[in-house]
Formats: structure tokens, sequence, C-alpha cells
């Protein structure tokens, strides 16, 4: 079992710095995406540093987060403050955080990568979290990107596969499923050739 305590303390240690470990601007994929929908209210696991939330505020989105890393929370709070968003952190970790049913109309997960057994607890959740008719945007990597130091996981069991993803996300409508080779600009974390996967599905009406 991951040591919570140890995983808060190295988020917090990479948080530290006055720099932000993943840039300021939010996430490209998540972003094209985002921009497809409707302002309603999105939950944001794992968010880290703030860019995706902070990103979403400002085109109107109710914007409710956590993260286990409280320095993470503190950089977050401090760039909506720049721009004048409005957003709900929360310092949590994944299993104390309350997913009610039917309350978001999306989900970002945004290089959020986990164990198995957290990750298919994750997944569920979101699901579970999402309105009828609520769309899940999800960018990570591939298990490919083992061969690249861009960034991510040295753990294969924490990455992502087209098959992984279909089975996890099997009850969706899928919009994207994709395997991507680009070259990552974010932040001095996430530099250079990168495999990344691509999700978006919308959760069926009538559920």
């Amino acid at each position: 079992m991951i040591d919570q305590d140890k995983m808060s303390q190295f988020w917090d240690q990479r948080y530290f710095s006055d720099e932000y470990a993943y840039g300021r601007e939010a996430n490209a994929f998540f972003a094209s995406q985002l921009e497809t929908l409707s302002p309603g209210t999105i939950l944001l696991p794992g968010e880290g540093e703030g860019r995706n939330a902070v990103y979403a505020a400002s085109l109107g989105w109710k914007v409710e987060a956590f993260d286990l890393s409280s320095a993470g929370r503190a950089k977050a709070m401090a760039l909506a403050s720049e721009f004048g968003a409005d957003i709900s952190y929360h310092v949590s970790r994944m299993e104390d955080f309350l997913f009610l049913e039917n309350q978001y109309d999306a989900v970002g997960l945004v290089f959020f990568h986990l164990a198995p057994t957290g990750r298919e607890y994750l997944h569920r959740m979101v699901y579970e979290a999402l309105k009828p008719g609520g769309t899940l945007i999800l960018e990570g990597f591939h298990k490919d990107q083992l061969q690249h130091n861009s960034g991510g996981p040295k753990s294969p069991e924490m990455l992502f596969d087209e098959e992984m993803l279909a089975s996890d996300f099997h009850m969706f409508h899928t919009r994207v499923l994709d395997r991507q080779e680009i070259v990552l600009t974010e932040g001095p974390f996430h530099q250079g050739p990168a495999e990344v996967i691509r999700f978006t599905g919308v959760k069926p009406k009538g559920t």
C-alpha cells in the first residue's frame, strides 16, 4: 500500500518552489475539450497547482478541486487570486473525498496517475459523480512513455493504454480515445517528446 504521508510530502516538496512545476497554462487537450462545452459545475481531482482550475473558472465554470498537497493548494489559490478566479479547492486524499452522485457537468483528470486499485476506484467514482449527460476529459501518459524522460511515473502499472481506458470507461459514450506522440511544454517537469493518451466520454442520460 502506498504511504499517503510520503506521497503528500513528495508533492509538497515538488510544489514548494515559486516556479510552477507544470506551468501556469491549462493543459492543451483539457482546454480544447472544455471550450466545446457549456459552463456548469466541474470537478478536478489531483489538481496540483491549479492551472486547469483557474482556466475553467475563467470560462465561467463553477470549479471544485482537490489534491493531497497543501503546497499545491497554496499555489493554486495564489494563481486564482492573480487572475481573479473563484475556485473551491480542498486538501484531501482521494479516499477521503466525498464524491456525491450526479453532481458535476464535467470532470477533468489531467496526468492523475495511480496504482491499479486507486485508479479503478477513482474512475468508478468519477462516473457516479457526473450528471447524466456529463463529460469526462482525461489526458495521461501512455505505457510507452517509459521510453521518454519528459515526465510521468516510472511504474508501468501506473500508466495507461487504450484497452485499460476502454475497460474502465465502458459505461461512457466515447467521443475521443486516442494515443498521441506530442512534445510537452508544461513547466520544468513536463518537457520534451511524450506518449500520451486522451479520452473524452459522456455519461449516458437516463442513468
